[in-house]
């Protein structure tokens, strides 16, 4: 199987598709190459946007040196109930990603080196894009790694575009990777470094 259903997810797609904002959970091979490459120094954090129900949080635990390492924002509380029931030694966080900028610093004292994203860019209003990726220009430091995906069939769609081009503007190049195909549906996985 490609992607792994919970019922915690299916119950979510159908109660707020757009929230969601995937037809399927990530599956465990766009969440390795989400994830790989990456490294952890001690005092160093991950943050997790979007975690949904843990598709990338499963692979992201082998990076951090310890727990106090990651924090998970997620919007959905019935995900982040999930998530914490799931994880219980990892710190998730009931919160929107566009006020992350008050979010994270209230949670944490250590530099967010890694920011891995599940949200799903494409189909966000604009101005909530725009104010995540703001938050992003706040929190990143020299050296602060963002990760995150676009669905193939969606990468020419004019707000992945823009997302990218924002995105482009504040951090330069970005990375993408070769298709990830063992993901419903297959997937670039998009890096940018400050």
């Amino acid at each position: 199987m490609i992607n792994s259903f919970s019922p915690e997810f299916i119950k979510n797609f159908i109660k707020n598709p757009t929230h969601v904002g995937a037809i399927a959970p990530s599956s465990k091979e766009l969440a390795r190459v989400m994830i790989r490459g990456l490294a952890l120094n001690e005092g160093e954090a991950v943050l997790e946007l979007g975690p949904g129900t843990g598709a990338f949080t499963c692979q992201i635990r082998n990076i951090i040196p310890d727990s106090s390492a990651y924090i998970g924002i997620e919007r959905e509380a019935s995900f982040c109930r999930f998530l914490e029931r799931r994880f219980p030694e990892l710190q998730f966080v009931n919160g929107n990603a566009a006020e992350l900028d008050t979010i994270y610093p209230a949670v944490s004292d250590k530099p967010a080196k890694v920011i891995i994203s599940g949200l799903p860019f494409a189909t966000l209003m604009p101005r909530v894009r725009d104010s995540i990726i703001d938050c992003l220009d706040q929190l990143m430091t020299p050296g602060t790694i963002f990760r995150t995906f676009q669905y193939v069939h969606a990468y020419p769609f004019p707000t992945a575009v823009e997302f990218r081009e924002r995105m482009y503007r504040l951090f330069g190049e970005h990375h993408r990777s070769k298709v990830v195909f063992r993901n419903l549906p297959p997937a670039f996985v998009l890096t940018w470094q400050r």
